[in-house]
């Protein structure tokens, strides 16, 4: 092997994971600064579902939810990144086809990211009045309850081996890698979208589900025992929204005021 090809198949996983780390380190100072806590997906729904500035907010919100996405999602796809970097190393203008597959998928979460908003700010409205507990009640038991679908194993399945969906989807130049990232991207979301759901429901201590739920997804998708973790996990979402919900009728009722 040459230098050269050493070169262009070099590993991207420490690359993926030093930019995770930067996310992360950007995404702790957003939340240390009151200007920025809009940045938070549950804090910009209910700005948005109480009458602030819409563009102000989709905005603030669009640039604080790439850098969660970054801090969450991007180890999860070291499987994917180093095939496509293996499967470019002889491809001409390959900085702009590996350019294209980055574009394509961070463009999948921002969509998906920009519709959770939205459906999230009408959750908000629809529910103005009710504990924010039961609130990610409802999202503990949507996330768990998926973890058990055909969707959740057949994501999860092609997110863990990647191999199948470069095979049929890869071709050479901008416009495959743009395709296959779609794809890998799709397949992704599919995969986490219930979980990175709860992160619209949660109010104070984000970082801690952030933590808690980034772990949880890189597991599933890159530990060799990733797999058994599925099943775990959405016993223990149920479980978590089942106590959530009898905390709250176990609450004592507020004493009435008297004149």
């Amino acid at each position: 092997m040459t230098a050269a090809t050493t070169t262009t198949t070099r590993d991207p996983g420490p690359w993926l994971w030093a930019v995770t780390g930067v996310a992360w380190l950007v995404t702790l100072v957003l939340m240390v600064v009151p200007a920025a806590m809009g940045t938070m997906p549950s804090m910009a729904a209910a700005d948005l579902a109480g009458g602030a500035a819409p563009v102000v907010t989709v905005i603030v919100f669009a640039v604080g939810w790439v850098v969660m996405v970054a801090a969450m999602m991007l180890p999860t796809t070291v499987p994917m990144a180093r095939l496509v970097v293996v499967v470019t190393s002889d491809v001409p203008d390959r900085r702009r086809v590996l350019a294209t597959f980055a574009g394509a998928y961070v463009a999948v979460w921002s969509a998906a990211g920009l519709v959770g908003l939205g459906v999230a700010a009408l959750v908000a409205r629809v529910t103005a009045g009710v504990p924010g507990h039961l609130v990610l009640a409802g999202a503990l038991a949507l996330a768990g309850a998926f973890q058990f679908s055909p969707l959740k194993k057949r994501c999860l399945t092609l997110c863990r081996d990647p191999r199948a969906v470069l095979f049929t989807r890869y071709r050479r130049g901008a416009g495959g890698a743009w395709s296959l990232a779609l794809r890998h991207a799709l397949d992704c979301l599919g995969c986490c979208w219930a979980l990175m759901a709860v992160m619209f429901a949660v109010g104070s201590g984000g970082l801690v589900w952030m933590l808690g739920l980034t772990a949880v997804m890189v597991a599933e998708k890159n530990a060799p025992w990733g797999r058994r973790l599925v099943a775990p996990l959405g016993v223990a979402l149920l479980v978590a929204a089942v106590l959530l919900v009898g905390l709250a009728v176990a609450a004592p009722a507020p004493m009435p005021h008297h004149m």
